[in-house]
C-alpha cells in the first residue's frame, strides 16, 4: 500500500511538474508588436471573455539611486517591456518606473484592475499623466495603513476607470520588493476579487492546517522521543510563521507595517531553521544515529551547511540567497536517498518517509522555479488559470500537505512498531519475573532448611555440658568474656573494671588473658564485641537508623560510634543499614 501511494505521488508530481512547465514554455514562446510602433505599452480594453485578465504592456525605467520623482521621470528614456508582463524587480534601494496606456475604444466606461502577482511590494504608487503632468492616483503596498490603500485585498491591487473613447497614460512607481520579478496585470474587477479570494483562501486553509498539525506533534507524538516532537513542532512552527508575514497577514489582521527590508531577513531566517528542524527530526525518525559513520557525518555537514546558507541569507537576502533555495530543495533529496537506504535495512516507517520527502522535493521545486523563473502569463478568463500558471502557492500548500500526510503515516508506522516492541518486552520482563520468583523460591526452601540445621546443631551443642571441653582454656575464657559483654551490651557503663569482676579475675590478669586469646585489650576487646553486636543488629534489620543501632549496642555517642564502625568495617553504619535493606 505504502509503496503504491509513493509510486503514484511521483507520477502526480511528475506530471504536475511537465505540465507547468510546457505551460511556462508556451507563455514565454508569445511575442509582442514592434516597441518601435509604440504598441508595446498600450493596452487596448476589449468586452471578450477571454480578456478578463491579461498582463500589463509598459515600458519601464529601472532608477538605481531612487533619485528621479515625477518631476523629471517623464524625460527619461523607457526601455520597452515584454508581453508577459513580467519585469526584473528592484532591489533596495532601486525604484522601478512603469509607463502605460489603457485605450479603451468603447462607448461605455470600463473599469479594470491593476494587479501584480506578487505578495511582497512595499510601495506601489499609480500616476495619471494629465495636461503634461503627473497626478497621483492612487497609493498600495505593505508600508502603507490600510486606510491609505487603494484595496485591501492580500494582493495589491489598483482600480482604474478607462474613460470611454479615451487613451489614458499612467505611471508606476515600484518600491521594495522580495521575489525576483515584478509581473503586473489588468482584470476585470470580478476576476480580480475571485482571484483574491482564491488565493486568501488557500493562505488561511494552509496556516489553519500548520496549526492543527503542530498542535498534533506537540499532544500525541510527545511518547515518541522528546527530541524528535520538538523538532517537528519547531518545522511546523517555522512554515506557519514563514506563511503568516510572506502572505502578509501580519498587515491585514494587526495593521503592522514591516518593510522588506525588515521582513526579507525573518523570512529566510525561518525558512533556514525550519530546514534545519527538517534535518534533525528526519535524522530521528530515520534512526541515522545508529547509521553507518558516512551517514552520520553527512547529517553533521548537512546541519552545518544549512546554517551557514542561512547567515548568508539573512545577512544579504538579495544576493547571497542562492545557497538558501538550493539547500531548500537539496536537503529533502539528500534526506530522501538516506530513507531509500533505510527501506533497504528494512526501517518500517522509511517508506511514508521516503514519500513524505519525494512529495516536499517535487513541490518545493515546482514552487521554487515557479518563484525564480516566474512563467508568462497569457490571457485567462478564470481565477484558477492564473493559479495554475503561477504554482507558487498552491505548489508550496501541496508540497508542506503532502509532506505532512505522508510523515503521519510514517510516524504511526514508527509508533506500531514501538507497541510492538514494548509489547514483546511486556513478555519477556513477565517471563523474567516468573524465572525470578522460581529462583527465589527454591533459594528461601534452601535457607530455610540451612537454618534448621543450623539450629539443631545449636541446640545439640548447647545440650551437650561436654561440648565445652573440647574448647581450648584461651577459648573458653574468651567465649565467657563474650557472653558477659553480650548480657551487658545495653549497658553503656560496662566496662573493663565491670568485665574483669563478671569474669572474677583482676584487672591485670583480665588483660593479660585476653591479650594472650585474641591480641585485645580488654577495652578494645569490649569495642569489638558492641561493633560487632552492631553489625549483627543492621544485617537483621532490627533497627532503622543509626541512633537506635548505637544505642543497642551501648554507645552513648551517635558519632563516636558511626566512627568507630567506619575505622572497623570500612563503611558508615547508614550505608550499612541501606545496603542490606536493599539486598532484603
Amino acid at each position: 500500500m505504502i509503496k503504491t501511494c509513493v509510486l503514484a505521488c511521483a507520477l502526480l508530481v511528475l506530471s504536475l511538474g511537465m505540465t507547468l512547465l510546457g505551460a511556462r514554455a508556451h507563455a514565454q514562446g508569445a511575442v509582442c508588436g514592434d516597441a518601435d510602433d509604440g504598441l508595446a505599452r498600450i493596452n487596448t480594453l476589449t468586452s471578450e471573455a477571454q480578456d478578463q485578465m491579461r498582463p500589463l504592456m509598459a515600458e519601464y525605467f529601472l532608477d538605481q539611486t531612487s533619485t528621479f520623482g515625477t518631476d523629471n521621470i517623464t524625460a527619461q528614456m523607457f526601455q520597452p517591456g515584454l508581453c508577459s508582463g513580467i519585469f526584473d524587480a528592484p532591489t533596495p534601494p532601486q525604484t522601478l518606473w512603469l509607463r502605460f496606456v489603457v485605450s479603451n475604444p468603447h462607448a461605455l466606461d470600463e473599469r479594470r484592475v491593476l494587479g501584480f502577482v506578487e505578495y511582497i511590494l512595499d510601495e506601489v504608487v499609480l500616476f495619471e499623466l494629465h495636461n503634461g503632468e503627473l497626478k497621483e492616483r492612487a497609493r498600495n503596498g505593505r508600508t502603507l495603513p490600510s486606510p491609505a490603500k487603494a484595496d485591501t485585498a492580500i494582493k495589491v491591487g489598483f482600480p482604474i476607470i478607462a474613460k470611454a473613447g479615451q487613451d489614458m497614460e499612467f505611471y508606476l512607481r515600484i518600491r521594495g520588493t522580495f521575489a525576483p520579478t515584478v509581473t503586473a496585470m489588468l482584470m476585470s474587477p470580478g476576476f480580480f476579487d475571485d482571484w483574491t479570494t482564491l488565493e486568501f483562501s488557500m493562505s488561511g486553509l494552509t496556516l489553519a492546517y500548520l496549526s492543527v498539525i503542530a498542535l498534533v506533534s506537540l499532544i500525541v507524538f510527545r511518547h515518541i522521543a522528546v527530541r524528535f516532537y520538538k523538532y517537528y513542532t519547531l518545522y511546523m512552527l517555522c512554515l506557519f510563521i514563514f506563511t503568516f508575514l510572506y502572505d502578509g497577514w501580519l498587515t491585514k489582521l494587526f495593521g503592522v507595517t514591516l518593510p522588506v527590508t525588515l521582513a526579507a531577513p525573518v523570512f529566510l531566517f525561518f525558512t533556514g531553521l525550519g530546514n534545519f528542524a527538517n534535518v534533525q527530526y528526519c535524522r530521528i525518525l530515520l534512526k541515522a544515529d545508529a547509521a553507518p559513520w558516512a551517514w552520520q557525518v553527512s547529517f553533521k555537514c548537512l546541519s552545518g551547511v544549512v546554517i551557514l546558507v542561512t547567515g548568508l541569507a539573512v545577512l544579504d537576502p538579495w544576493r547571497l540567497t542562492i545557497g538558501l533555495h538550493l539547500i531548500y530543495f537539496v536537503s529533502p533529496m539528500i534526506l530522501l536517498a538516506f530513507a531509500i537506504q533505510q527501506i533497504r535495512a528494512g526501517l518500517p516507517q522509511a517508506w511514508p518517509v521516503s514519500a513524505s520527502l519525494l512529495a516536499l522535493s517535487v513541490g518545493l521545486f515546482v514552487a521554487f522555479y515557479s518563484f525564480l523563473f516566474p512563467a508568462g502569463i497569457p490571457q485567462a478568463s478564470f481565477a484558477y488559470e492564473l493559479i495554475v500558471l503561477r504554482p507558487l502557492a498552491l505548489s508550496y500548500s501541496l508540497a508542506i500537505m503532502g509532506e505532512t500526510l505522508f510523515m503521519m503515516l510514517a510516524i504511526s508506522t514508527m509508533v506500531r512498531a514501538m507497541q510492538t516492541e514494548r509489547q514483546a518486552a511486556v513478555v519477556e520482563l513477565a517471563a523474567l519475573e516468573h524465572q525470578f520468583e522460581t529462583i527465589k523460591k527454591e533459594q528461601n526452601e534452601v535457607q530455610e532448611v540451612t537454618s534448621a540445621r543450623l539450629e539443631a546443631l545449636e541446640a545439640a551443642l548447647a545440650n551437650d555440658p561436654n561440648n565445652r571441653q573440647h574448647l581450648s582454656v584461651k577459648q573458653q575464657f574468651l567465649e565467657r568474656a563474650t557472653e558477659s559483654v553480650l548480657d551487658n551490651i545495653s549497658d553503656q557503663d560496662f566496662g573493663v573494671m565491670e568485665l574483669a569482676s563478671e569474669l572474677a579475675v583482676s584487672h591485670k590478669t583480665l588483660g593479660r588473658r585476653l591479650k594472650e586469646a585474641n591480641g585485645h585489650s580488654p577495652a578494645s576487646f569490649i569495642r569489638s564485641v558492641r561493633l560487632s553486636f552492631a553489625r549483627n543488629l543492621i544485617l537483621l534489620h532490627r533497627y532503622k537508623t543509626v541512633s537506635e543501632v548505637s544505642a543497642a549496642a551501648g554507645f552513648a555517642s551517635v558519632s563516636h560510634f558511626s566512627k568507630l564502625y567506619r575505622e572497623e568495617f570500612g563503611e558508615t553504619p547508614g550505608k550499612s543499614i541501606s545496603l542490606f535493606r536493599s539486598i532484603q
